[in-house]
Formats: structure tokens, sequence, C-alpha cells
């Protein structure tokens, strides 16, 4: 099947309609098929256009030749005439009829390479284009699909790291710091219990000290009453 055949699927081929059916992990490859497909066909296109294009301008210099002919023989019949030779001037404007003739088939022939050349162009203008937009689009995907592929690395190592017997350490630390803690606030408090006992046992000891010295003049007064009532009963 020839490019012209194909034009209208080609025209009507459009890169956002197949990235929109596609999925997002074969997006790449659709592009990467179009991209191909469009250079193979810009290479035929290139190729048929080159060869249209020379048929058109070789219709149009024949077409260009032929209405120079028949002015030609136009002019011929008209000398003719004014040197009354009508036969001569008759047989000129005969072989004009049949050059006319001619050139109608050569404008037909013409107009069908110019409307086939104006098609090539279109394509390959468009697949110039297409080929232009693609390459951008495809560097475009694949660096966004760099981008989500270090993401869902990334995203797995964390799943990883957040499944493995460290994932606890934190909390391991908060438990062990917990309890260090509670130890310090133990020692202090102990600490701090002593300090308060001995606080206690001195000011327990002046005043021992002061109950003491209580007895001692108790006693001495009790042996001082005992000798006053033994003076008395003597």
């Amino acid at each position: 099947m020839g490019i012209l055949s194909r034009f209208t699927d080609i025209m009507s081929a459009n890169i956002n309609s197949i990235l929109s059916k596609a999925e997002s992990n074969n997006a790449d490859k659709l592009l990467e098929k179009y991209l191909r497909d469009a250079k193979d066909n810009l290479g035929q296109v290139k190729a048929e256009t080159a060869a249209v294009i020379a048929e058109e301008t070789g219709l149009a210099r024949k077409l260009a030749d032929n209405e120079a002919e028949c002015q030609k023989y136009e002019n011929y019949a008209a000398a003719a005439v004014q040197k009354g030779n009508d036969d001569d001037a008759r047989k000129f404007l005969t072989y004009k009829s049949h050059l006319e003739e001619a050139r109608a088939e050569l404008t037909s022939q013409y107009e069908r390479a110019k409307d086939n050349s104006d098609k090539m162009r279109q394509l390959l203008k468009k697949l110039s284009d297409d080929i232009e937009a693609a390459e951008s689009k495809l560097g475009e995907l694949k660096r966004k699909l760099t981008v989500a592929k270090h993401q869902e690395k990334t995203n797995e190592l964390a799943g990883k790291l957040g499944n493995s017997p460290l994932s606890g350490i934190d909390s391991l630390f908060d438990a062990v710091q917990k309890r260090v803690d509670a130890a310090d606030a133990a020692a202090a408090l102990d600490k701090e219990f002593v300090k308060e006992t001995g606080e206690v046992e001195d000011l327990a000891k002046k005043y021992n000290a002061t109950t003491q010295s209580c007895k001692v003049d108790d006693v001495e007064d009790q042996l001082a009453m005992l000798k006053a009532g033994i003076g008395k009963q003597s």
C-alpha cells in the first residue's frame, strides 16, 4: 500500500490520542513505535514527494510548451490569412486544434500531479512536526518514568526498613532512656533522703544530750532529797 493510499490514516494519526489510550507502564513503548513508524513513513514520503514534484514540474513545462505552440500556430494562421493563403491558415489552425486537445489531457494530468504533490507536502510537514513532538514527549515521559522509578525504589526501601529488626531501635532507646532517668531520679531521692536523715539525727543528738543532762540533774536532786530526809530522821 502506497503512501498516498494511506494519506487519510497518516493525517488522522494523533500522538495525544494514542497516549490517552496508553497505560502508564507502556506509554514509552507506544511512543517509540509511533516514532519508528513515522520515521519510516517520512523516508517514503520524501522519496515520493520528490518524484511527484518532478512529475508536476515536467507536466507544467509541457503545458507551457503546448501553450506556446498553440500561440505560434495561431500566429502562422494569421500570417497566412494576411497573405491570402486560407488553405495554409486552415492547416495551421487544424494543428493548433490537435495541440489544444493534447493540452486538455496535459492539464488533467498536471492537476492530478499538483494535487498529489500538495498532499505529499502536507504529509511531509505533518510527519516532521509529529516526529519532533513525539521525540519531545518521549524525552519528557522518560524523565518522568525515571523519577517515578526512583520514587518507587525509595518507597520500597523505606518499607523494608520499616519492617526490619532495626525499625524498633528508637523505641528501644526510649525505653532504656526512661530506665536511666528513673534510676537517676531514685539516686537523687536517696541522696536527698540521706541528707534529711542526717540532719534529723544530728538534731536528735542535740536534744538527746539535753535530755541526758536533765536526767543527771534529776539524779542529783533525788540524791540531795534523800540526804535531806536522812538528816531529818536522825
